[in-house]
């Protein structure tokens, strides 16, 4: 099969192979010509090996296409990468796109769960989220979580943080994601809390434990770009 025309799906990348990804499709666009691993190596603040091993990784499966060429005078052909067509179309489509996709996702979610009460409404995306092994779809779902929670217990959350000014505060992405979740799940510590505003058992109390935890181990591997995504998506839920 020739690797140039395979069918590629990012889906099936780990964040940390996508960041590298990215980081080639800018700097060839960037240079308008394929790309060495030792330039994608300095970019990404990794040894030369590390790159070529995941780039090369990239090419296997058919997400870059692979040349030789002579650019140093000595003789001696390189290696170079450059984005496979397809790939291109995939990573043009991780913007507004992917956006507006996961943005409708999510106001579906909440007009779903508009008949519902808030606690069986979370108490269903807690069980999702312990099923689930994707870190973005964790993240995702957690974020719907925290709309929905911010929804209903928004006076009670604002005198912690005004969550419509974080998320346009400009700080960074990571930070916005990280502050909402720890507002949230600090009220889910607070047995007495749940107990009087959601009327939760002890074993839904147990589940948001580790809807935390899968939290916590999820958004570390998220890509800045997925990251941003994210954040952006829950800016809009809240405009």
């Amino acid at each position: 099969m020739d690797k140039t025309t395979m069918s590629n799906s990012t889906g099936k990348l780990t964040s940390r192979q996508q960041e590298f990804l990215q980081s080639l499709a800018n700097l060839y666009k960037a240079c308008k010509q394929a790309v060495s691993y030792r330039d994608v190596a300095s970019e990404m603040k990794v040894s030369k090996w590390t790159a070529y091993d995941i780039l090369h990784d990239l090419y296997e499966r058919g997400f870059l296409r692979m040349e030789h060429e002579i650019r140093s005078g000595k003789g001696r052909s390189q290696i170079f990468y450059s984005p496979a067509e397809s790939t291109l179309r995939v990573r043009e489509d991780t913007g507004d796109a992917a956006e507006h996709r996961v943005l409708k996702w999510l106001t579906g979610k909440i007009n779903q769960y508009a008949g519902e009460g808030v606690a069986e409404s979370i108490g269903i995306e807690a069980r999702r989220v312990s099923r689930e092994k994707n870190p973005f779809q964790v993240v995702l779902h957690i974020s719907l979580m925290v709309v929905l929670f911010v929804r209903v217990f928004g006076v009670d959350i604002d005198r912690l943080v005004n969550v419509r000014a974080l998320v346009a505060s400009g700080v960074s992405a990571d930070t916005v994601l990280r502050l909402l979740s720890e507002v949230m799940f600090s009220f889910m510590r607070n047995e007495e809390w749940l107990m009087t505003h959601l009327g939760l058992s002890q074993q839904s109390i147990q589940e948001f434990a580790k809807c935390e935890e899968s939290f916590v181990a999820s958004v570390v591997q998220l890509s800045a770009g997925e990251k941003r995504l994210v954040v952006s998506v829950i800016g809009r839920a809240f405009a």
